[in-house]
């Protein structure tokens, strides 16, 4: 197992500690472990973030300082007050280089303040500290430099034995430039604008792909003027597989972070953080684990524990909202509970009111949302009042591209499925169309494809500017230089989809050529070099 994903559990056991003042301190095994003898006291600096004595950081260039927090604590209750004050060692980062044969660079102690002057005071009868924060500036750092500060105690406070090793705390601090400028062909140019007049969302299984590749796609839109702009693509990008799981012994349903994705995420930095200097939005798609209990089968109580979970997540790695995706639920498995229609919305409605400012979404597909159109079904919740946007899930690379317009009749002419409005939901906000990764050979599906968005299109049955591209985003996995993504985001999406692209002419029944031609391109002409040279394919 990766060993982010268990540093990710153990976070989440640190969200009840973090908060604490003062009285024990958990850990997974019980109290603080008194390693001293029963007469004597001993005491631990340590993190008020992490348990871990070794803490990575992150700086980046917009963002100014960075603010950690310290605690002390005892193994006893403090007999009379104790105050402890700590420095920074730059002898404990000469050391800790030596001893494990590293050259990470001293960070400079002129760039580290500590709250109180870094005193740590421990009343008398009690066994911790109230936290001080430590302000790291990135003034002077150099970019592609690993850094490393040591924080420990001025000295020993007399009547507690110290053991060495629990008296520091070691952060790895890097830091890194923003980054404004994209490489389409052999001269940089400015990372370009999200297209216009489009909301498109892209999918990215973090099982065999670095979330990167949602930079590495574009448009250039040929005719519009001169010479031919070029637009970023993927204003939301859901990252996947995080999904609902269950402990039979608590009764539990669990946040359950995949490794690849927990690795990612601990590394938002390198994966997350770029995708946002390219206007993306980047947001958890949240998928029913199939092990019976899922979004339509909770009760409040595990609601409000599952909400908490997936809010810490979000909030931890700074990220833009969550997807919900239930297609595969096996309710009833094992003797979980059977499907109901009310524990959804109010699962929306909570995730709603804990994530604010945060973006929400859900695909609408099968039996899990098909009564969303009900109020009443929905135990008086009106879900569309509660979600930023919808879209419809049926989407495959083996079959037809399905046009939905949801209707109060629910039937549909451009679609095998039919789908109702979701309540409170404007129609503005709900995507018709989800487009198949088809292979760069399947002419017959792509043509198919092109056809019906056009046709749709020109029947007048588009309410919404949002494009959604449902497989997950890959790079050329069909050999050559003929690149997959790039022919389906202009050809056979964008071409018929956009107002100023084709059109369908019934009376003839044939194509109205657009004004424009919509052109998939790479913002990364590496993307081009063939599969065995796909530079986004995982790396860890």
């Amino acid at each position: 197992m990766n060993n982010s994903f268990k540093y990710f559990a153990l976070s989440m056991l640190l969200v009840a500690l973090t908060g604490c003042t003062a009285g024990d301190i958990t850990q997974i095994g019980g109290v603080l472990p008194d390693e001293t003898p029963m007469n004597s006291m001993g005491g631990q600096l340590y993190s008020g973030k992490t348990l871990s004595h070794m803490i990575t950081v992150g700086m980046y260039e917009d963002d100014g300082a960075a603010t950690e927090e310290i605690v002390y604590a005892l193994t006893k209750p403090a007999t009379t007050t104790v105050t402890v004050k700590v420095v920074p060692s730059p002898e404990l980062v000469a050391k800790y280089n030596s001893d494990n044969s590293t050259e990470m660079k001293e960070f400079p102690v002129t760039n580290v303040t500590f709250e109180d002057g870094g005193s740590l005071t421990i009343p008398t009868g009690k066994k911790v500290s109230e936290n001080i924060s430590v302000t790291l500036s990135p003034e002077g750092l150099e970019a592609g430099t690993l850094y490393l500060l040591a924080i420990t105690l001025e000295r020993d406070f007399a009547g507690i034995e110290v053991q060495a090793a629990k008296q520091v705390i070691y952060y790895r601090i890097s830091f890194r430039e923003k980054i404004t400028t994209c490489t389409p062909g052999y001269e940089p140019i400015p990372i370009p604008p999200m297209m216009p007049g489009l909301t498109s969302v892209f999918y990215v299984n973090t099982e065999t792909y670095q979330p990167l590749i949602a930079n590495a796609w574009s448009v250039k839109a040929e005719g519009s003027t001169m010479p031919a702009p070029i637009y970023n693509m993927g204003n939301i990008v859901n990252l996947k597989k995080a999904t609902i799981d269950y402990d039979a012994t608590s009764g539990r349903a669990l946040f359950s972070l995949g490794s690849d994705l927990s690795y990612v995420l601990e590394h938002r930095d390198k994966y997350i953080r770029h995708l946002q200097e390219y206007d993306h939005k980047v947001c958890i798609c949240i998928e029913n684990g199939g092990k019976g209990i899922g979004f339509c089968s909770m009760t409040n109580t595990q609601i409000t524990d599952f909400v908490s979970q997936v809010k810490a997540t979000v909030n931890r790695y700074q990220l833009d909202g969550v997807n919900l995706l239930d297609d595969d639920s096996k309710y009833g498995k094992a003797g979980t509970p059977a499907m109901n229609t009310t524990s959804y919305p109010m699962l929306i409605k909570t995730l709603r009111e804990a994530l604010p400012g945060k973006l929400l979404t859900l695909v609408d597909k099968g039996d899990a949302t098909e009564y969303f159109y009900d109020i009443n079904k929905c135990g008086g919740i009106e879900v569309g009042k509660h979600i930023d946007y919808a879209w419809h899930g049926y989407v495959s690379p083996t079959e037809d591209l399905q046009a939905i317009t949801p209707n109060p009749e629910g039937t549909q002419v451009y679609s095998k499925y039919t789908r109702k409005p979701i309540a409170g939901l404007d129609e503005k906000c709900y995507g018709s169309v989800n487009v198949p990764l088809y292979s760069s050979t399947d002419i017959k599906h792509r043509d198919q494809a092109a056809e019906t968005i056009a046709k749709w299109k020109s029947a007048g049955y588009k309410k919404s500017n949002i494009i959604v591209y449902g497989n997950d985003l890959i790079g050329n996995e069909y050999g050559g230089y003929e690149t997959a993504v790039g022919i389906m985001l202009g050809t056979y999406s964008l071409l018929p989809f956009m107002d100023d692209g084709d059109s369908w002419d019934f009376n003839r029944d044939e194509v109205i050529w657009g004004d424009v031609l919509y052109d998939g391109k790479a913002l990364d002409n590496r993307i081009n070099g063939g599969p065995e040279n796909n530079p986004y394919r995982k790396d860890w």
